[in-house]
């Protein structure tokens, strides 16, 4: 049966190449035939049309890259994108007032009730999504299963902070940091935030980051690869102290070598479907949501899931999911304020004042160990 699948596979991409150029002239005669009739429509409405159908975009955007990618990182895949947009939609109705027709759209019945089985439908698309954004196998299995939009808290955004802390600890150990300062201080048991703050606030935090010197031109023309002159004093896209580049490349090294082990797992050991043999591996995901994240990028990550692990086992706090900014730390049932301004202050500046800062007024205890995976 998969031989025949294979072979499928090859004459549908044939037939689909053959018709390539057909379909896109008719994508753009259609698109030529909707301008002309949009002219006919009053500028106003017309304005307001366009705006909404971005808005929508972007809510589709954000739903796909901050809550449903973290999800695919992890090895699950929501099984209700459907709910899931309406719900961002919705959400985002409340906060754009060009979205206002948004949640009165939704509240009526959706033409998917008019299939007899919505809710497998709705799984088989989001795990198709799954497939094309991300990649992954066409069957769930132990590494890659369903996860609900109620259990999506505790399965992906817990799961996600402490994996990414335990991460951080490791390569801090392979670095061979203390958990303390002071040698004299008593073992405190456990990976705590304050070994990461500490680490990275040495040396003092007035030392300035690590830059190259600026060099003189070879000549007066710019070509586009002088980089170190007065003009370019932005150009290093990471700003960061030595600390904290180190750091930041041993997580992207760690996170590389597991994302090759994780490659290295043969073919047969994967759960398979009866539509794999119609993409070939290097196919999958035909649209990557993202680029690599940098090393900062990374970097910043792991802190703020190590102060999120830190705030749910020392401060009574509890993950959870922003239907349009994805997972979120939950302070006494609030929403906790965006924490990457103090971060970056941590990382480009080895500040650690700001957070600090923050922490003790949250009651966060930094010295405390934390649970990791």
């Amino acid at each position: 049966a998969r031989g025949v699948y294979a072979a499928l596979g090859r004459v549908a991409r044939l037939l689909l190449r053959g018709c390539r150029e057909h379909a896109a002239l008719m994508e753009r005669g259609v698109a030529t035939a909707a301008a002309e009739r949009a002219h006919a429509v009053d500028y106003g409405p017309r304005i307001a049309a366009q705006e909404q159908v971005g808005l929508a975009y972007a809510g589709w955007d954000r739903l796909l890259t901050k809550v449903a990618l973290p999800a695919w990182r992890m090895g699950r895949w929501p099984s209700r994108l459907d709910v899931g947009v309406a719900a961002a939609l919705t959400e985002l109705s409340r906060r754009d007032r060009l979205a206002d027709g948004f949640a009165a759209r939704l509240g009526e019945r959706p033409a998917c009730d008019l299939l007899e089985e919505p809710g497998a439908v709705d799984e088989a698309v989001s795990l198709l999504t799954a497939r094309l954004f991300h990649g992954g196998p066409a069957e769930s299995g132990p590494s890659w299963a369903p996860v609900d939009w109620q259990a999506y808290p505790e399965e992906v955004v817990d799961r996600t902070w402490r994996a990414e802390a335990a991460r951080l600890h490791r390569v801090l150990d392979s670095l061979g940091v203390s958990p303390s300062l002071d040698p004299a201080t008593p073992d405190p048991g456990g990976p705590t935030l304050a070994r990461v703050l500490d680490h990275l606030a040495e040396p003092a935090a007035d030392t300035a980051p690590t830059v190259p010197a600026p060099t003189a031109p070879l000549d007066n023309e710019d070509n586009g690869n002088n980089a170190n002159t007065p003009d370019r004093a932005d150009a290093d896209p990471d700003p960061a102290t030595e600390r904290s580049a180190l750091l930041a490349a041993g997580l992207s090294a760690a996170l590389a070598r597991e994302e090759r082990e994780e490659s290295a797992v043969p073919r047969g050991a994967r759960a398979q479907g009866p539509d794999s043999a119609l993409w070939e591996d290097g196919d999958l995901p035909l649209f990557p949501l993202q680029p690599p994240r940098t090393g900062r990028e990374l970097l910043a990550a792991h802190i703020t899931a190590m102060i999120c692990c830190a705030a749910v086992d020392t401060a009574g706090a509890a993950p959870g999911l922003d239907w349009l900014d994805g997972p979120t730390l939950l302070l006494d049932g609030e929403r906790a304020a965006d924490l990457t301004p103090k971060v970056l202050s941590l990382i480009e500046e080895g500040d650690p004042a700001p957070l600090r800062a923050w922490l003790a007024e949250s009651g966060i205890r930094p010295e405390k160990p934390v649970r990791l995976v």
